[in-house]
């Protein structure tokens, strides 16, 4: 194990004994058999160490998530629970961090660890708003915002519970199952329901739209390579997500070919619901100010 690994290991075990402000950076250092000095050739400081930490563990469930996205033998609503179980199990496998995190960390004490939580929340939710889509279909389109903010507050209060307040030990398969099961209840009532919160893209910049939309497109690559079709079609699909990539990226791109390039892939039905959101977050960006653009 590096020394970097082995410090950022050494220091959940000494932030859950103790707390992360009473752990000292010479404390960590001791642990591991260097000096406090040789230590910050490793992290920046105390604070950097734990954002890092944190931003290793939800980069890990965010990775384990996507990965889940392509398998061909599961159904959608099986999917969905998969991805549940990863973040579930990451979370609990995790505690002791998650502990320090709740305790330590109340929101806007420190601001290097609220900037990174607010980035890292976001990128979460798009999982999770990808996820609903795939798994319920266009149709919950109106009511994506409402519908990620009730599965989230879900797995927050249970995770607050079994990790800070209870720290029980509970059955994964069986919580995903219950809010998967909860999840569709509320999509079923939803045609008796109005949206509450009715734009599903935040009020991102436009700096951060941007980089949405070449996510998008990045993920649109990945899903696309890897559903079964002839070579020669997955190789047109592939060549006008390209040609849209290079349009997006122009100062100035030609409209008539962004909605052509759209309009063609969207014909495929397996990843129709992917360009609608694109469609929608380059409809947002079209729409900011010119002088912001």
């Amino acid at each position: 194990m590096s020394k970097r690994k082995e410090l950022m290991t050494q220091s959940i075990q000494l932030f859950s004994k103790k707390g992360f402000h009473q752990t000292s950076v010479q404390e960590i250092a001791q642990r591991v058999e260097i000096s406090k000095g040789a230590f910050y050739k490793h992290f920046e400081s105390k604070e950097m160490l734990f954002i890092e930490i944190l931003k290793q563990y939800y980069e890990e469930m965010m990775e384990q998530a996507h990965s889940f996205s392509h398998a061909g033998n599961l159904t959608r609503k099986e999917i969905f629970v998969e991805k549940l179980k990863i973040e579930l199990e990451q979370w609990i496998a995790n505690r002791d961090f998650f502990t320090v995190l709740f305790k330590d960390f109340p929101p806007n004490e420190n601001q290097q660890v609220f900037h990174t939580m607010r980035k890292l929340k976001s990128s979460m939710a798009g999982i999770h708003r990808d996820t609903l889509l795939e798994t319920y279909g266009t149709k919950i389109q109106p009511f994506i915002s409402d519908l990620v903010i009730m599965m989230e507050g879900m797995l927050k209060e249970y995770m607050i519970t079994i990790i800070v307040r209870q720290r029980i030990d509970i059955a994964v398969d069986k919580l995903a199952n219950l809010i998967v099961s909860s999840m569709d209840g509320i999509v079923q009532a939803l045609p008796k329901m109005e949206p509450v919160v009715t734009d599903h893209i935040p009020a991102f910049s436009l700096a951060n739209l941007e980089e949405e939309l070449q996510k998008r497109l990045r993920l649109l690559t990945d899903k696309i390579s890897n559903l079964s079709l002839q070579v020669l079609e997955q190789e047109k699909l592939m060549n006008a997500v390209h040609l849209l990539k290079e349009e997006f990226l122009k100062k100035n791109p030609k409209q008539f070919l962004v909605e052509a390039m759209l309009t063609y892939i969207k014909e495929e039905k397996l990843v129709k619901e992917d360009v609608i959101l694109i469609e929608r977050i380059h409809e947002k960006i079209l729409s900011q100010p010119k002088e912001r653009r």
